[in-house]
């Protein structure tokens, strides 16, 4: 089997990127609430995800940012009510990894992390080279075929990190960027049916605004 189509099929959180009504409805029934309450993972590992999705896309004096819209909440639904058993297991898998490095790295559980242990993480994971990341992916390409054939494999903390951020900051950014306030009120917003103008700079269409829909 190609890797590439082993990633794209069976990775962490597969599927994502497909916005059908259902997953819509689930992401726009999503708001930031005090208590982050999550229906799919621990509250440790909640907690460790809202601190992510906050770093991935923060908030400043003008836009809001992915937690301000609920997308850790819209994550965590996602797995809960989405993807498949198997993916549920390596997103589980992949959060026990992270746990490990965690607690190996600053001594103490998820659930007393701060933003910047996570930040140092996140740093550490994504902020790598292109050889680098090919290097996880080729073994990711490996792990997720060989758990296809063994449900029982396992995934090294290195890796699930590394797997873990990269999804994370994907469907991040496709939450944020789909849901209501940012559609509407941050990006270029036309209700279809639009109207269609030739011709024209995205300066001059949308103040040089990316179009939501």
């Amino acid at each position: 089997m190609d890797r590439r189509k082993a990633l794209k099929n069976i990775g962490l959180g597969a599927g994502f990127l497909v916005a059908t009504p259902t997953v819509l409805s689930l992401l726009q029934s999503c708001k930031s609430e005090p208590e982050f309450i999550p229906n799919f993972l621990s509250k440790g590992e909640g907690h460790a995800l809202r601190r992510l999705v906050d770093l991935i896309i923060p908030s400043d004096e003008s836009v809001p940012g992915a937690v301000d819209v609920g997308v850790h909440e819209f994550i965590d639904n996602f797995w809960n009510e989405v993807i498949p058993e198997e993916n549920q297991a390596q997103v589980r898998m992949a959060f026990t990894g992270l746990a490990g490095e965690f607690t190996k790295t600053f001594s103490k559980d998820l659930s007393e992390g701060k933003a910047e242990d996570f930040d140092q993480l996140l740093g550490k994971y994504l902020a790598i080279s292109k050889e680098e990341q090919k290097g996880y992916d080729e073994r990711a390409g490996d792990f997720f075929q060989a758990f296809q054939k063994d449900p029982t494999t396992t995934m090294d903390t290195d890796l699930a990190c590394n797997q873990l951020f990269g999804q994370l900051r994907g469907m991040t950014i496709w939450g944020w960027q789909e849901s209501e306030e940012i559609g509407e009120n941050v990006l270029a917003y036309e209700p279809i049916p639009g109207q269609q103008v030739g011709c024209l700079s995205v300066d001059e269409a949308t103040g040089g605004k990316a179009y939501s829909l």
